[in-house]
């Protein structure tokens, strides 16, 4: 890990992969048994892949994989890079592979890098930089779907998201790997806000990244999801316009998408739709596309406009991810809710909870809610637990929209019962907690069910520890 490889990683973790492509062949002519260059090589594909989702670029160098893995098994095998570097470029392929639904080779994958991550964590217990991977492994692994637990068994696999986010905080807070700092802060804060969401821990990793997000792209990202999830909507603008301007890095037009999503918290419709046009017009992948869409079929029903961009969410795009699968669904049955519950959700959504709740009042006589009481108890309770009201009340408000539920394919049923668990959770009423947990993984057929039921699972795991 020359100056040269120190260099061309911190480019590749800033998206200046053109920059890290020059420092590489000038390694390469150099000093070409370096095996950090095939390492690096591998980055450049993967965050390429994962940001871009372009599927003709995973074609293309699909098959640059095994080439890097022989050039890797050539190497040094008393290094504690030798296994770590392999179990790196299975990791990184496994993620890519994803992307395109690939999920039985990405399997084999995860478990080849876990194997090697062990086996070389036995023979280098001292070598911390192991735990990158192997932290993010153990701690998807309490993520993994019932019905894939066999391959988990079958393989020997084991974690939870506590040992692999305690194993990932040891690569943070180790000196000797401070280069990997803004990559293992990417991770945390992913896996903090899919499997733990604390509201501690995120701040904790938000202050760590202090005015960083403004030189890096990928800490840019993190911050603004952070700051979101913190329910600090002005503080998630402020980071995505100061977001890293440079010409050549790679574009990360995700970030468009998340801007377009914060001015319509706000309701801020105009700026909002700007965004999702730029996104649209600019990225070429495959996932966000429909939801996109989505956003715009609501500015334009809550601005009383006629466009109808339903037709595009039903003809654009791909349906990989929840957010996107939804808006086809939505689409196709051409619904959107009430305007005050769709207000009052955007509101909630971007942490303006007084307000929210003004506008959920505006509406004071309950049959105007008549199909969609489940809807209305859910916002009405989250709100309220946002605003510190009594748990009594606030869980009262969550039963009655559980009790509306008759065979309803909308989340805030399940979600009311997710909630309820994590509020007796919070009052150290375990038994309580288990049996709401236990009533959120029993529905089933619901919108975004794979992150709820993650989070079920995730806190049963949690509150059995």
């Amino acid at each position: 890990m020359n100056e040269n490889m120190q260099q061309s990683y911190s480019y590749i973790m800033n998206l200046e992969l053109d920059s890290a492509k020059k420092l590489l062949a000038n390694e390469k002519s150099q000093n070409s048994t370096n095996g950090f260059i095939v390492l690096h090589q591998n980055y450049i594909d993967f965050l390429t892949i994962i940001i871009g989702e372009e599927k003709s670029y995973f074609d293309n160098s699909i098959q640059q994989k095994e080439v890097r893995m022989e050039l890797l098994e050539s190497k040094n095998e008393d290094s504690p890079y030798y296994l770590y570097s392999q179990a790196e470029i299975h990791l990184q392929w496994a993620f890519s592979r994803l992307k395109f639904d690939q999920y039985s080779t990405a399997a084999y994958e995860f478990i080849k890098a876990y194997k090697l991550f062990e086996e070389n964590q036995e023979k280098f217990p001292d070598f911390t930089l192991n735990k990158k991977g192997l932290g993010l492994i153990h701690a998807l692994l309490s993520a993994v779907p019932e019905h894939f637990h066999w391959i988990l068994n079958l393989a020997g696999l084991e974690g939870g998201v506590a040992l692999g986010l305690s194993e990932l905080d040891e690569v943070l807070n180790d000196k000797n790997f401070k280069i990997y700092e803004n990559e293992v802060l990417f991770l945390l804060s992913f896996l903090q806000i899919n499997l733990n969401e604390n509201d501690a821990t995120s701040q904790q990793y938000l202050d760590r990244i202090g005015d960083g997000y403004k030189e890096n792209i990928l800490l840019n990202f993190t911050a603004a999801r952070l700051s979101h999830n913190l329910g600090e909507n002005e503080l998630t603008l402020k980071i995505l316009a100061d977001k890293p301007s440079s010409l050549s890095a790679f574009p990360f037009h995700y970030l468009n998408y998340l801007h377009g999503m914060s001015y319509l918290y706000q309701l801020n419709y105009e700026n909002a739709k700007h965004q999702f046009e730029v996104f649209l017009g600019d990225f070429n992948g495959i996932n966000y596309i429909k939801s996109a869409y989505h956003k715009l079929a609501w500015i334009s029903f809550l601005q009383e406009e006629d466009d109808n961009y339903f037709e595009k969410v039903i003809t654009e795009g791909n349906t990989s991810i929840d957010e996107d699968k939804v808006a086809l669904k939505d689409a196709n049955k051409n619904y959107i809710t009430h305007s005050i519950l769709l207000k009052t959700r955007l509101l909630y959504d971007g942490g303006y909870y007084e307000k929210a709740l003004l506008e959920l009042s505006a509406v004071k006589i309950i049959k105007d809610y008549i199909g969609i009481y489940d809807e209305y108890w859910y916002r009405l309770a989250r709100i309220k637990s946002k605003l510190d009201y009594d748990d009594k009340e606030i869980i009262e408000h969550f039963q009655l929209s559980i009790d509306q539920v008759k065979n309803s394919s909308n989340y805030y049923a399940p979600m009311s019962a997710l909630q309820i668990a994590l509020i007796y959770e919070k009052q150290n009423e375990m038994d309580k907690a288990a049996i709401y947990f236990e009533k959120c993984l029993s529905m089933s057929g619901f919108d975004y069910e794979r992150g709820i039921h993650q989070k079920a699972k995730t806190g049963l795991v949690r509150i059995s520890d």
